[in-house]
């Protein structure tokens, strides 16, 4: 069985920590679990990474190109593979970050274009919480990391989550978001 889960929000919503604990619930019961981050250690993500550092329109599309170059060379890996339990950090919300007019158009786009997860959680989370955990990181702000930046990102991306997509509020500091997302991995069946 191929299975995959996608963990999507913005930055400093806590994505990678809510894919991690799936990652380690699920791998001590099964074997075949693979995570992959968005930007991974591969080139395109080292790039995506360097990009982000960065400021401007220019570097913008030099993330935004490296990104997708990352996340395809993911999803070439998953379609490869005929079994397993993959969960992807940062999906195809990455496209919150486009320009307003380009972000639903792209959202389509990848939706028709790649494997839509088997579950999709967005973890959803309000800017000044998110800022507040980004500043708490030891590393560079990257361009989108500010109030601004995230708000509007937060707002379309709420307006690209439709029903397929699983929300998870974890604007609050403890453990109820992630007995939240554990409950929905058993009532989905996965856990």
């Amino acid at each position: 069985m191929k299975l995959l889960i996608v963990v999507d929000g913005l930055d400093g919503c806590g994505k990678d920590t809510h894919a991690e604990r799936m990652y380690r619930e699920l791998a001590s019961k099964e074997e075949n679990v693979i995570l992959m981050r968005h930007p991974s250690r591969r080139l395109a993500g080292r790039m995506s990474k360097r990009a982000l550092l960065k400021s401007g329109p220019v570097a913008a599309a030099f993330a935004t190109a490296f990104y997708t170059a990352d996340v395809l060379a993911s999803v070439r890996t998953f379609n490869r593979r005929r079994e397993g339990t993959f969960i992807f950090v940062r999906y195809l919300l990455g496209t919150a970050y486009l320009p307003r007019r380009l972000a639903r158009p792209a959202y389509s786009f990848f939706k028709e274009l790649l494997p839509f997860p088997d579950l999709a959680i967005f973890i959803d989370i309000d800017p000044s919480v998110a800022l507040r955990r980004i500043e708490l990181r030891d590393h560079k702000r990257e361009m989108f990391e500010t109030r601004e930046k995230l708000s509007r990102a937060r707002e379309v991306a709420r307006a690209l989550v439709d029903e397929e997509w699983v929300t998870i509020n974890n604007s609050k500091d403890g453990e109820e978001p992630f007995a939240e997302a554990r409950r929905i991995l058993v009532e989905n069946g996965i856990l």
